[in-house]
């Protein structure tokens, strides 16, 4: 059952509910409060008949009652022998004998208040000749009982139909603008049901003209945002996925063919140290991607573990002596200018961020060149600046230098082997840390890469 048609079930059961409730209650108050007032009242105006009566001539008295029925009232009129109508004649004329004598005796009658309580049909309706009031009366000289009570159905006649078709018109009315407000309101529902089922399905372009000021609209404007955040991250994840695969399947080709070659008899042995070590070379390029890869992968794990006290200088000292050997070998001078930092955050993170902006140094700079680090501190800020004499970069290529997977596609720098993971690791770690890195590049010039962190 879709909830449009829930809805108009709901308020259906609901205003029947309120309408049953209500008729009880109202039922209730009558039979509490009105119907003993309304005893009396009708008591008083029996009385006052009677009196006008006491000064009206005998042919005038039959008159009189008709002229009180044709004004709203029915009257029974009786000496214990003979019935006399006036106003109508009631639906249920039984009567206990008793209360008949006990009239013509003198007393006085109060049915309408000791008439029993109706469920369904209030005292007030019912045409009875037990819910009327008597009082005595003497015509010729001898007792009469007078029953009297209001003609409902005269007085209302001219305007039950109206309150009738009032009250018809009044649910029709309701019912009819509750559909409208129903559909109103699920339409919009609706159509965020059908684009949340075609996101399943990875379709992210259902129309959603939903312009309200309401919770709904609120929840339109929220659901297109998490919609275009969610598109933005399929199409990241195909695109790391596609490079993921090329940036895998390049080495392991490469590993594949060389182990062929290895496996021909007709390979000197010199061939063979040469495939070798290209197997070597990829086989350390798969590694180190598979390695900066679970680094990205364990962003959301290490995210709420920045709380430890690091010192920055330490940090850069030991990953500058553990790459002393790569210096050494690419003939690269290096200076470094250290001031005691210390930053709240995670270790290992940040150790790898210090690792790869050195290793880039490396790699882009060329024999006789030197690379100089950079430590300083602000009022608020950590500040590392990482500067070689390297091939640089485009202004282009600088820009793009923190996208997943980016490498510039230039003749310079075709012999560099890289997964182009390096800086957009450094990025997001410190971007998780609350910094910002930024990078200015000149070709044949060289490369600084600027970062600041908070300080403890």
């Amino acid at each position: 059952m879709s909830l449009y048609v829930k809805f108009i079930w709901f308020t259906f059961a609901t205003m029947l509910f309120s309408s049953v409730v209500s008729f009880f209650a109202m039922n209730t108050y009558y039979h509490q409060y009105l119907k003993e007032e309304n005893n009396d009242k009708n008591l008083d105006v029996a009385t006052s008949i009677i009196e006008f009566m006491d000064n009206l001539p005998t042919d005038q008295i039959e008159k009189t009652f008709s002229l009180l029925g044709d004004a709203g009232y029915q009257l029974y009129v009786t000496d214990g022998k003979t019935v006399n109508r006036f106003g109508g004649k009631f639906r249920d004329e039984s009567i206990d004998d008793e209360n008949v004598q006990q009239v013509l005796d003198g007393e006085v009658f109060n049915g309408i208040r000791d008439f029993p309580r109706e469920t369904f049909v209030t005292g007030f309706f019912a045409n009875e000749l037990e819910n009327t009031v008597g009082v005595p009366l003497e015509l010729n000289g001898e007792n009469h009982a007078l029953f009297l009570r209001p003609n409902i159905k005269l007085l209302f006649q001219e305007l039950h139909l109206l309150f009738g078709g009032m009250a018809a018109g009044i649910i029709l009315l309701s019912f009819i603008g509750m559909l409208l407000v129903a559909r109103l309101l699920i339409q919009p529902i609706t159509k965020l049901t059908e684009a949340t089922e075609k996101m399943g399905t990875e379709t992210f372009d259902v129309p959603l003209s939903i312009d309200r000021k309401d919770e709904i609209g609120r929840l339109a404007d929220q659901f297109i945002k998490m919609r275009n955040s969610i598109e933005q991250s399929t199409l990241k994840r195909k695109e790391f996925v596609h490079n993921v695969s090329h940036d895998i399947q390049s080495p392991l080709h490469t590993i594949q063919s060389y182990l062929s070659l290895l496996q021909k008899k007709e390979s000197s042995e010199e061939e063979k140290k040469q495939y070798a070590a290209i197997i070597q070379e990829e086989t350390t390029r798969l590694s180190l991607l598979t390695k900066q890869l679970l680094t990205l992968a364990s962003f959301d794990v290490e995210a709420t573990d920045l709380v430890e006290e690091i010192f920055i200088d330490q940090q850069i000292r030991d990953i500058l002596s553990h790459l002393r050997y790569a210096f050494d070998e690419k003939e690269i001078g290096i200076s470094a200018k250290l001031v005691a930092v210390k930053v709240k955050g995670n270790a290992v993170l940040l150790r790898t961020v210090w690792e790869n902006l050195l290793t880039n140094a490396i790699k882009y700079s060329e024999p006789g060149d030197s690379i100089e680090v950079q430590l300083s501190v602000t009022s608020t800020n950590m500040v590392l600046e990482v500067l070689d004499e390297g091939i640089g970069m485009t202004a282009e290529e600088a820009s793009r230098a923190f996208d997943r997977f980016y490498r510039a596609d230039h003749a310079r720098i075709r012999s560099l082997k890289g997964s182009g993971l390096g800086l957009a690791i450094v990025k997001e770690i410190v971007e998780l840390h609350k910094g910002t890195v930024e990078i200015k590049s000149t070709p044949n010039i060289g490369t600084t890469v600027q970062i600041k962190l908070p300080l403890l």
